[in-house]
């Protein structure tokens, strides 16, 4: 009975003070109890927003004012990649670039101007190789500590190779399955710029499972395949994702790829050897490697009115001898 007489007593205190509390008298105090209770809701409701916004990715919110301020300010690939932090080559400046003409194998390629003392050629040697030649286009030799040299352009007859994955530029992984049947190798169509080629894209990462890493471009005409591949630098490093490592250390070579143009074949005809099938002389001497007549009153180059007859076999040229190709006169 005692502690229900002193727990009601308690609580009559609390109510008396809060009671007090609401009382007119203190209006001061009532304002800033509203004060603090307001700044509160606005702190609580802030921190709610906030944490809303940061679970969810700027580019996967699909609906409503704030996706439709992504598309307005995210228009291309390259501002895409700067929204995210990728870094974006700075654009690669062409009009100054030398153009190469190749009218053997019908094409031309650009590439900057201070390579162009730097352009080779290599025909097919080792046994492996399936092309048939390759022009080598490599920059100044102050650059040969880049992770790339420059561009190759492979040319592969096509009678010896009919599809890009039997070029010397694809290489199968040893784990690879053994049926073939189970390897594909990605060819994506793809144009570079208005009015260039269809080019094929072979881009192979680490993950693929038959092929190992490889980045090139490909284009097939007439007899042959040409491969326009990024040639590694002197300290051969290799990438597992070779395109992406190009395109961000050596944005020259796609530009060089969609410069790539077919241009007429212009082939010189085979000089053919005047002295092929035709008998030697019989009797003449050598002077300065040369075949001449070796009788000293006769004057072979005096005897221009020669008709039709046999073949002279001793360098002297008689009128009824026609001349000999081995022969000097």
């Amino acid at each position: 009975m005692g502690k229900q007489k002193k727990s009601g007593h308690i609580f009559k205190k609390i109510h008396i003070r809060a009671r007090d509390i609401f009382n007119p008298q203190n209006e001061p105090f009532l304002h800033t109890v509203e004060w603090v209770f307001i700044l509160a809701s606005f702190f609580f409701i802030g921190l709610a927003m906030m944490y809303y916004q940061e679970s969810k990715s700027p580019l996967e919110v699909k609906g409503g004012k704030y996706a439709e301020g992504i598309d307005v300010s995210i228009q291309t690939l390259e501002d895409q990649k700067m929204f995210t932090g990728e870094v974006v080559p700075e654009p690669v400046d062409t009009t100054a670039w030398d153009t190469y003409q190749n009218k053997w194998y019908g094409f031309e390629i650009q590439h900057p101007d201070a390579w162009k003392n730097n352009t080779q050629y290599k025909t097919a040697t080792e046994k492996s190789a399936v092309y048939e030649t390759i022009y080598k286009f490599r920059k100044d030799g102050e650059e040969n500590g880049d992770a790339f040299a420059g561009f190759d352009v492979k040319i592969y007859p096509i009678k010896k190779v009919q599809k890009i994955e039997n070029t010397n530029d694809v290489h199968k992984k040893d784990s690879a399955p053994e049926e073939s049947n189970d390897c594909s190798l990605s060819l994506e169509e793809t144009k570079l710029k208005d009015g260039g080629l269809d080019l094929k894209k072979i881009s192979v990462d680490e993950n693929d499972l038959c092929y190992k890493p490889a980045y090139f471009y490909s284009v097939t005409k007439g007899s042959y395949i040409y491969n326009i591949i990024p040639a590694i630098g002197e300290s051969g490093e290799r990438f597992s994702d070779p395109e992406k490592e190009t395109s961000k250390r050596f944005p020259e070579f796609k530009e060089a790829v969609a410069a790539f143009k077919f241009i007429p074949i212009v082939k010189p005809k085979p000089r053919v050897d005047p002295r092929a099938g035709v008998r030697k002389p019989v009797a003449a001497k050598i002077v300065g490697g040369k075949l001449v007549c070796a009788k000293k009153n006769d004057h072979p180059k005096d005897s221009h009115n020669n008709k039709p007859g046999h073949l002279d076999l001793e360098c002297c040229l008689d009128p009824d001898e026609r001349p000999n190709p081995w022969c000097t006169y």
